[in-house]
This record gives structure tokens, C-alpha cells and sequence, in this order.
């Protein structure tokens, strides 16, 4: 089952370059079905007082991803799974991108008024 993820409310950061991912056995990368080599990136997502870093898988490298650097997510996706005593959830999403810069809480330069000056 996957579950989809709503990311809106989240504060997303890259907290690791983007990796190839690689078969544990033959150290090969892998890819998607259509060919496209898989990569992971690390992003710590932060929602109001809590947060987690999430392993998250794409297709295709992502370009411009730094440490530290805020990112959008595209249709992320959760997947439960277990294999045994073990269990975790996955995550995989369409695209993982650099933010968009937001407007506002930038600081006005303020210019000495005649006021503040005498």
C-alpha cells in the first residue's frame, strides 16, 4: 500500500548530498523500470514540534541538492513494508528540488532619519 504524503505544512532540509543507490550484493546502481538510475537523499522534515530525517529515493539525480539547503518535494510517497521480525516505512517521491525562495522576512535596510541622528 502507498500512502501518499502531504508535505505543505513541512520544513524540508537536505541533509546529504544526493547518493546513487546500489545493490547491497553486486555494488551495482539501480534503477527505476524506465531505466533511470535511483538515487537517495537524506531530509530532515520538520513539522511544527517534531521531526525526522527521511530517506527518501528518486529518479534521476537530483540537480542543485546541497546540505543544509531547504527543498520541495514532488508526490511524496510512504510505503509500509516488513521482511520478518523487521518493518519500516520507505519513502519515494517524483522529484526532489531546491525551495523556492519565499517572499517576506527579509530585513528593510533602514536609512538614518533626522530623527535618530540628533
Amino acid at each position: 500500500m502507498r500512502l501518499p504524503v502531504d508535505t505543505s505544512a513541512m520544513t524540508l532540509v537536505a541533509m546529504a548530498a544526493p547518493e546513487p543507490v546500489v545493490d547491497f550484493t553486486t555494488r551495482q546502481p539501480k534503477a527505476d523500470p524506465d531505466g533511470q538510475p535511483l538515487y537517495t537523499v537524506q531530509v530532515a522534515a520538520m513539522f511544527e514540534d517534531q521531526g525526522e530525517v527521511l530517506a527518501i529515493r528518486v529518479a534521476g539525480e537530483p540537480a542543485g541538492i546541497t546540505p543544509g539547503m531547504p527543498v520541495q518535494i514532488g508526490r511524496l510517497v510512504a510505503k509500509p513494508w516488513a521482511l520478518g521480525e523487521r518493518s519500516g516505512t520507505s519513502y519515494r517521491a517524483a522529484a526532489i528540488r531546491p525551495a523556492e525562495p519565499t517572499k517576506g522576512g527579509e530585513r528593510i535596510a533602514r536609512t538614518p532619519t533626522a530623527a535618530s541622528t540628533s
